[in-house]
């Protein structure tokens, strides 16, 4: 009956939805949108207007905030001195076989959380991380040996983009515009080497077997065009997105493995979020929105009464896959999992969302 339920819930939205408009608004700065309103048209009837807030300001969302970025040390107190983070600390200590640069990815949480709770020390550890990752590059944007290099480097380009982004949007934009002017074309660089033909095409196929990945390569380019004004990356961007938005079946499952990951399926959906913030009037942006839409739909099946999320069936965090370092078995990604849902409910407005995302905290951090 549970399914049954999802189904109906599913064609009902698809009859919902006739018709998205996207308009953007600017603030603070040309090269971000920062604002966003969509407009949901339900069976030709008044017009329903999500939104207009920020990526900074849905980062700054209660739960979001208060949970994700309840102690800002604990996002950088990890690295080593030097800014290298995880398994690349234990490279340098010689422990670890290979580095990768999506370690140093964790600079971004940093960086956000600390702008969202007016933590210093945590925005300047989130750029020390960030510095580490660049002084392994080289001539061609590339990162120098690093372990699974396109999608990697997908990863660290994405969140460091993002991170500019949002350091714009926020108060304190004009204290950290050296650090963003600086980045800038370190990650361009890095994003167009992504896009060099033999790159792109050993790392397209590579990705093929999961749906997430076309998310995070999308964003990852679109972001540092948006960033750039780059229109290259972008129209790469819009392939990536083209290709997700292809392999979505009908019941909401974005599969990995040719099955459906209740862990990976929200890894996608919040790379499609930040899309839709930056891209607002993008054509393709109605498609993406629908897509989440979908995909948190199903999500919602997979969360048991308790707030656990059901692994039951997955393709890759059941048991089947470890991380980086080879000793801990993949699981349920809970920040993911609660970000996914609080920030869905922070840009639309709807309180379903909003349970979900309590319902997920109560169990995993024992939120009340």
């Amino acid at each position: 009956m549970r399914y049954l339920g999802f189904g109906l819930s599913i064609l009902f939205l698809s009859q919902m939805v006739t018709q998205i408009v996207v308009t953007a608004a600017t603030h603070n700065s040309s090269t971000v949108d920062a604002g966003m309103h969509l407009l949901v048209r339900k069976n030709k009837q008044t017009p329903t207007q999500f939104s207009s807030k920020t990526d900074f300001e849905n980062e700054s969302t209660d739960l979001i905030a208060n949970v994700l970025y309840r102690k800002p040390s604990s996002l950088y107190n990890s690295m080593q001195p030097n800014g290298a983070y995880g398994i690349n600390a234990d490279w340098q200590r010689q422990q670890a076989s290979k580095w990768y640069i999506e370690s140093q990815q964790y600079g971004e949480q940093a960086i956000i959380g600390g702008l969202v709770k007016n933590d210093p020390q945590a925005i300047q550890g989130g750029f020390k991380i960030f510095d580490w990752g660049f002084a392994q590059q080289v001539d061609d944007g590339s990162f120098f040996m690093t372990g699974d290099r396109f999608h990697s480097t997908s990863f660290f380009v994405e969140a460091v983009a993002h991170a500019l982004l949002v350091i714009q949007q926020s108060p304190h934009s004009k204290q950290y515009a050296f650090q963003v002017a600086k980045y800038k074309p370190l990650v361009h660089r890095a994003a167009r080497w992504m896009i060099s033909s033999k790159v792109w095409e050993q790392g397209i196929r590579h990705n093929r077997p999961y749906t997430h990945r076309r998310y995070l390569v999308a964003t990852a380019l679109g972001l540092t065009g948006k960033l750039t004004d780059d229109q290259e990356l972008i129209q790469y961007a819009h392939k990536s997105i083209e290709d997700g938005l292809s392999l979505q079946r009908p019941d909401g499952v974005n599969p990995e493995k040719n099955g459906h990951d209740s862990s990976y399926q929200m890894v996608g959906v919040i790379y499609a979020q930040r899309w839709v913030m930056y891209f607002p009037q993008d054509t393709i942006t109605p498609k993406v929105v629908a897509m989440i839409n979908k995909s948190l739909l199903w999500e919602q099946t997979r969360i048991l009464p308790s707030g656990e999320i059901s692994t039951e069936g997955n393709t890759r965090t059941a048991g089947q896959e470890k991380g980086r370092s080879g000793k801990k078995v993949k699981g349920i990604d809970k920040k993911t999992a609660l970000r996914g849902f609080a920030y869905w409910a922070s840009v639309t407005g709807n309180q379903k969302w909003e349970e979900s995302a309590r319902q997920i905290a109560k169990f995993y951090y024992k939120m009340p």
